[in-house]
């Protein structure tokens, strides 16, 4: 307990730290997130994400995100992956004629897990190649590299196998020249969660997590998120 006090101490320092730094707060968004594995063999799967994410609580959507990979399981605690992003951002603008931009962008991941007595932990390093539209219906290339870290520990276990768990993550995103090397720190992910799982294979979650991005001039402007997150497994 002490452990997991300790993490929720320094999430919470992190938050803390941004927020004194921000000059511009949006109004709650609302996002809805469906995660979906399918397990071919021990060393290899199939994974999915589908986002829904709305903005100004609920009033409009906001961005469509579908994002599927293989994974190859080195072993229990080291995964690689290699994905595909489709995103699709609509502008609430009415001075721009443009209504949405679209990005598509491939990455590679590695996962690294780890356990401290019941918390388990997840370091997650993902370099993502990115084309995306621009206001002037442009094309540009650019490359972003992501680091996030994810603390999971079950709260409440019930005799039939069906638990509640507390989950919370911060995530650094890092723009990237050409040549992958670090350029500037571009936003930054803080999430605390609780989820019910009904089996190994199946969980729900619920929790808030707020975004910081840099507007320049060491300002940032913080979106406050309530975010729903479905997660079904499957095996082939």
């Amino acid at each position: 307990m002490k452990k997991q006090l300790f993490l929720l101490i320094m999430l919470f320092t992190a938050y803390n730290g941004f927020s004194q730094e921000e000059v511009n707060r949006e109004e709650t968004n609302t996002w809805f997130t469906i995660l979906n594995r399918l397990t071919v063999n021990s060393k290899w799967s199939f994974s999915n994400e589908l986002h829904e994410r709305q903005a100004s609580f609920l009033n409009y959507h906001a961005t469509f995100l579908w994002r599927p990979s293989v994974d190859f399981h080195l072993n229990k605690d080291v995964e690689f992956s290699f994905g595909y992003s489709y995103i699709n951002n609509r502008i609430d603008e009415p001075a721009i004629k443009q209504k949405s931009r679209v990005e598509n962008n491939i990455w590679e991941q590695l996962l690294l897990k780890h356990k401290a007595g019941k918390v388990n932990f997840q370091h997650r390093f993902r370099q993502e190649h990115r084309w995306f539209d621009t206001l002037t219906n442009e094309v540009e290339y650019a490359n972003r590299f992501r680091y996030r870290i994810t603390i999971n520990t079950p709260i409440k276990t019930f005799e039939s196998g069906k638990e509640i768990f507390f989950q919370g993550f911060d995530e650094i995103w890092i723009s990237q020249t050409d040549n992958l090397a670090p350029k500037d720190f571009s936003r930054n992910w803080l999430y605390l969660g609780f989820g019910y799982k009904f089996n190994a294979k199946t969980n729900l979650q619920l929790g808030y997590m707020n975004q910081w991005d840099v507007l320049g001039n060491d300002s940032y402007r913080s979106t406050p998120i309530i975010q729903t997150t479905f997660v079904r497994n499957f095996d082939l």
